[in-house]
């Protein structure tokens, strides 16, 4: 046991001398000199390390920003996903599709409404019109139809309406009165 003792106390020594030997090592030490009193070649070489020294300090600075940058970007990517998960998942269901219709009709329903009732306005309207209006000009109606031998001539009979003093005039205003459906149309439907 003796040895064993000597060899651990011989370490213990050996670990203390290095620990003092490493102490004594003297450190670098800053001194203020005068710039007047460097050599060009020293000056430069100061302002050099200087230079180096800042652009270290900004790239540090501009990399911590670049992790926050990282940072925030998984941040917002993973909500981003998690947002588009969960909306995936809601319009799957009963309720997530009646709110898609509610948020669609919000949005589009007062045009789809005055674009159907734009529709049917010109089309009673102008339907009436110009059943009124293709009465005022001559036109012809079949008098004897051939049936199956349809390649016998047809005979037809020539109407034509009767004319009065501003014939041309009602004629005008059934024109006029169209081309106003089509405008009111298109003021319901886009105005």
């Amino acid at each position: 046991m003796k040895p064993l003792k000597i060899i651990i106390l011989f370490l213990c020594i050996v670990f203390t001398s290095l620990v003092f030997s490493q102490e004594a090592v003297p450190v670098s030490q800053t001194i203020t000199v005068d710039t007047k009193d460097l050599t060009p070649e020293q000056l430069a070489k100061i302002k050099s390390q200087q230079e180096l020294k800042t652009l270290q300090e900004k790239l540090d600075t501009y990399g911590d920003w670049v992790g926050v940058g990282s940072e925030i970007g998984n941040g917002v990517k993973e909500a981003l996903n998690a947002v588009v998960d969960v909306s995936d998942k809601f319009s799957k269901t009963d309720v997530g599709k009646f709110t898609m219709v509610m948020v669609a009709w919000k949005i589009i329903g007062k045009d789809i409404i005055r674009i159907f009732l734009g529709i049917v306005f010109v089309i009673i309207l102008s339907t009436f019109t110009y059943k009124n209006l293709r009465k005022m000009y001559s036109y012809k109606i079949v008098t004897k139809d051939n049936g199956w031998k349809f390649w016998l001539p047809k005979e037809y009979t020539i109407i034509t309406p009767e004319t009065y003093d501003g014939y041309d005039g009602v004629k005008f205003a059934y024109i006029l009165l169209l081309m106003s459906i089509f405008g009111i149309a298109y003021a319901i439907m886009f105005a």
